[in-house]
């Protein structure tokens, strides 16, 4: 008898229940959500992160949750009635509101600019850091235009500090003057409490729109003291607790700070271990402070216990509990009861949600389309230019994405490609950007100093001064001098743009300039972007000698028979092999683009599954993965640091690596016939060379 059939309304409800099912659990969460906490937490409480709003794409979209887009989601702020409030920079300087239902909206802002008014009529240049008072008011941090905004609840935008321009200025509200404010925090007594970033001091806007100076000397460190006698570091994230402490993310310094009401000035008791450059902070009624850094986590410093990790642990993006779930550049933060916390996850374009676990149902997954990524489709519609004169090339490539660096035990990717110039020319930017991070540039007098602009990093230079150390370009760059008049740090602003071609920096002495482009630690190969002019037709070279074969234990094979390699069982092959491009000196090696093997039989004729070359080992970009470069290179492999004669590039051609995720590999003999084979080595460049002197290897497979 055939299957009965269902009638058709039975089926319709078949397909619509497990929708029904989604959006009340949606809707119950949201409804949850706005209601007042009433349970206490556990002091180790298990957190996890899932996605609030956002599909990772960067974009201005307002609508339901899971189709809305931000550009750059900075700071956060969680309402009475538990709509949450989000600072969106980037290409969309405005305020969104996250509702109670789920809906994203837009309540001020648009396109940039300084201006008051109602609604969108309003323009905003960076907003960054956002605090709310008990009548719904939201205040901002507006740090491209160097102002605190507020928004009432009627979405009238008014200016309440700040002229617009870059300084450093007590006084009456609108003749006062800050630097690039980044947080903003709303005390019990309407005080307005500011993180003035760029003048390293922490302000206040008292009830009667005065501003003062509450603790800072304006030179950048970490010195704890009374008011003007303590020293900030790029301070990025205020909070006030129950008791009219003020606690900082003292964002260049790595450390937490504290304010008490008689202005002094103290470093967290507890070291957060391996905290790196805190951005947002945020306190619970019960004195619990969180930050998040710059590692992609999420860290509680809890009131009466030791600090931990709530989540989070390396940059990316995933939903998870406690360390498996990851952030990307993750900023504000913002209390929303209990054990519930708002993170804004800039570098993922999404806001997020941390969570005590056990409160979470009956939230649904994220939809497996948010999958953030830096948009590489995109940033390859424009060929890229050269970053030094002339910009359409060519000039000399010295290093080439994923070639060894680093000592042993500390090995490393070269994380883009190196220009060949010389000390003292100037840089340019290849691309228009916008500063998002607010240290967008280190390691000041070294030779690894970098910037970075939007998705491209230079690095060996000086960045906004001459070769002389002369500061150029003071609107964008923030110069700092010691007593003596001498320059001793360099800064660039969140929020400054740049246009192709403008100056950002000289090479330094390395002789050299950097460049890389992608996300930070998941760069993408600057080579596969069209670089303007580059030619290379010169095929990769393999060393005459250079294929090794070692068993599964690390052996080398070194038994032949006929003059043939005798292998058994699962074989490693290490290749020793390098690239030169057009214009290249005759000594420059450089790395490698695709690699691969693939095994011959009789007459040259592919072996058993062997019919195309098997890539193993591909360059186009690298991932979050510092264990990935022993898995790619043999020891030896590097440029010649400590006394070696010569670059060498020792590729393990049996290991994976792609789309810059790596893992260990074998060459399975035991898939084979006993017999003579001819094991191939692949080895191409970017521009589809491939090296065919020195590629084949006699071998002879034996079972054991």
């Amino acid at each position: 008898m055939p299957p009965r059939r269902r009638p058709k309304r039975a089926r319709h409800l078949l397909w619509v229940a497990p929708l029904i099912v989604l959006a009340l659990a949606a809707a119950g969460f949201w409804i949850t959500f706005s209601r007042p906490p009433t349970i206490t937490l556990d002091a180790h409480w298990t957190a996890k992160a899932l996605v609030l709003a956002g599909d990772g794409v960067v974009g201005v979209l307002d609508g339901a949750a899971a189709e809305a887009r931000f550009s750059d989601p900075f700071g956060v702020a969680v309402s009475a009635d538990g709509a949450v409030y989000v600072a969106d920079g980037g290409d969309a300087p405005r305020i969104r509101r996250i509702s109670p239902d789920g809906r994203v909206s837009t309540v001020a802002g648009g396109d940039r600019g300084f201006m008051d008014g109602i609604g969108t009529a309003a323009r905003f240049s960076t907003p960054s850091g956002l605090a709310i008072d008990d009548r719904g008011t939201i205040y901002v941090a507006d740090t491209g235009n160097n102002a605190i905004r507020r928004i009432t609840a009627d979405g009238h935008v008014s200016t309440i500090a700040g002229d617009g321009v870059a300084g450093y200025q007590d006084g009456p509200a609108l003749r006062a003057r800050f630097n690039g404010p980044v947080g903003v925090a709303v005390d019990a007594r309407g005080r307005v409490i500011v993180a003035d970033t760029y003048n390293d001091r922490i302000r206040a806007i008292d009830l009667d729109g005065s501003v003062r100076t509450l603790a800072g000397s304006g030179e950048p460190g970490a010195l704890d003291g009374i008011g003007s006698e303590a020293r900030f570091h790029t301070p990025c994230g205020v909070a006030v607790d129950s008791s009219g402490n003020i606690h900082v993310a003292d964002t260049g310094s790595g450390l937490i700070r504290t304010i008490a009401a008689n202005g002094l000035v103290t470093t967290h008791p507890v070291p957060l271990e391996g905290l790196f450059r805190p951005m947002g902070i945020a306190v619970s009624r019960r004195g619990d402070v969180v930050v998040s850094d710059q590692r992609g986590r999420i860290v509680e410093a809890a009131a009466d216990n030791a600090p931990r990790t709530l989540a989070g642990w390396t940059p990316g993006f995933h939903d998870g509990a406690a360390s498996d779930a990851r952030f990307r550049s993750p900023a504000g933060l913002a209390f929303a009861g209990p054990g519930r916390l708002i993170v804004a996850d800039a570098g993922n374009a999404l806001v997020r949600l941390v969570a005590e676990a056990s409160r979470l149902e009956p939230w649904p997954p994220a939809s497996p389309r948010v999958a953030p990524r830096f948009d590489a489709d995109g940033f390859r519609l424009q060929p890229l230019l050269w970053p030094v004169e002339p910009f359409e090339g060519p000039h000399e490539i010295a290093g080439t994405l994923g070639e060894a660096r680093g000592g042993e035990g500390a090995e490393r990717f070269h994380a883009g490609i190196d220009v060949r110039v010389d000390e003292g020319t100037l840089v340019h930017a290849v691309r228009n950007g916008i500063v998002a991070s607010p240290i967008a540039t280190d390691e000041f007098g070294s030779l690894n100093e970098w910037l970075r602009i939007g998705p491209v990093t230079y690095v060996h230079v000086r960045a906004g001064r001459t070769r002389r150390n002369e500061a150029f370009d003071p609107a964008r760059f923030v110069p700092t001098y010691d007593a003596a008049g001498r320059l001793v740090l360099m800064r660039l602003k969140r929020g400054a743009r740049f246009t192709t071609g403008d100056v950002v920096a000289t090479v330094n002495a390395f002789n050299h300039v950097h460049l890389s482009v992608g996300w930070p630690g998941e760069e993408h190969n600057p080579l596969a972007f069209r670089l303007v002019q580059f030619e290379d037709t010169v095929p990769p070279t393999i060393t005459k000698g250079g294929v090794r074969l070692y068993d599964e234990d690390g052996r080398l094979l070194a038994r032949r028979d006929r003059g043939r390699i005798v292998v058994s069982g699962r074989v490693q092959v290490v290749v020793d092999a390098a690239d030169q491009a057009d214009g290249n000196r005759p000594q420059r090696r450089l790395g490698l683009y695709d690699l691969g093997y693939q095994v011959l039989g009789k007459g040259g004729s592919p072996a058993t599954g062997f019919d195309t070359v098997r890539h193993t080992l591909h360059f186009d970009r690298l991932a979050a993965d510092p264990a990935a470069a022993r898995l790619v290179y043999a020891a030896g492999s590097g440029i010649p640091f400590f006394g070696r004669r010569r670059t060498r590039f020792l590729y393990i051609v049996t290991n994976t690596f792609r789309d810059g995720v790596a893992s260990r590999g074998f060459w399975d003999t035991t898939l084979l016939a006993p017999g003579d084979y001819t094991f191939r080595i692949w080895a191409a460049d970017i521009r589809g060379n491939v090296a065919v002197a020195n590629r084949d290897v006699p071998v002879t497979v034996v079972w054991r």
